[in-house]
């Protein structure tokens, strides 16, 4: 990117004028359809780690600029019941999850917005199967990847993402840690790998400052570079323009 600005969202990933390669012919062929019926260019990823305050504060902020209003919000697993969203990820099996907790069970059979998961309900009528074969070959031949390091759920979002041609993704209430620093679930190394991945492909993927993800909270949501401390130096040594 041509200029490095101050902000809540930090993105490092270069401008690009294409949608990402991916599954277009797969799309295109009709054997894939996004269950909005749309193309969304942008989307907000909302999960429930402590940085879902960010976003609601976001969300919530007076004379918000249009431009930061994404085409879609997608959200995790129990996020169907407190984030209006345009479509719900449950990559669990969900005839256990509607019977190990009927409240949740409850939401899940109520949800009226698509739910891509790996084993459908008849108890949950939008639900939808992950399109995990699909998005397999498209890794392929794009990158050779035989293995699709998927041990948790939101590298599959991102992996689905990326298969669709999202272009611009945030990440809210992904942060695998607690705000004390405690760990709540592990493999935040699986999500951070497929950032790199999905970046090297083209998308644009932003993360709030205050998250554990990608060390952002370590240092502040600052640009930070390993044996530069100042980040005016940092963003002068990468070939950015840093702003005040």
């Amino acid at each position: 990117m041509d200029n490095y600005e101050k902000q809540g969202v930090r993105e490092y990933a270069h401008s690009i004028e294409s949608a990402p390669t991916g599954a277009q012919e797969v799309r295109q062929g009709g054997q894939w359809q996004h269950p909005t019926g749309r193309r969304p260019h942008s989307v907000d990823v909302v999960a429930l780690g402590y940085s879902l305050r960010t976003y609601m504060h976001h969300q919530l902020r007076k004379n918000r600029d249009p431009k930061t209003i994404t085409d879609e919000v997608w959200t995790i697993n129990r996020g169907i019941r407190c984030v209006e969203a345009d479509m719900a990820f449950i990559l669990d099996e969900l005839p256990d999850e509607i019977k190990d907790d009927p409240a949740y069970g409850h939401a899940i059979k109520a949800y009226k917005n698509p739910i891509l998961t790996t084993e459908i309900s008849h108890h949950a009528p939008t639900s939808i199967a992950y399109p995990a074969e699909q998005i397999m070959d498209c890794l392929i031949d794009a990158v050779g990847v035989n293995d699709p390091y998927w041990h948790n759920s939101m590298p599959m979002v991102l992996a689905y993402a990326w298969f669709i041609g999202v272009q611009e993704l945030t990440l809210w209430g992904c942060d695998y840690q607690g705000e004390s620093g405690l760990a709540l679930e592990d493999d935040r190394a699986n999500l951070e790998y497929w950032v790199g991945m999905c970046r090297a492909l083209g998308m644009r993927i932003g993360v709030p400052a205050g998250t554990t993800l990608l060390n952002q909270r370590k240092h502040n949501g600052e640009l930070y570079v390993y044996g530069l401390r100042d980040q005016r130096r940092a963003a002068v040594y990468l070939g950015l323009t840093y702003e005040d």
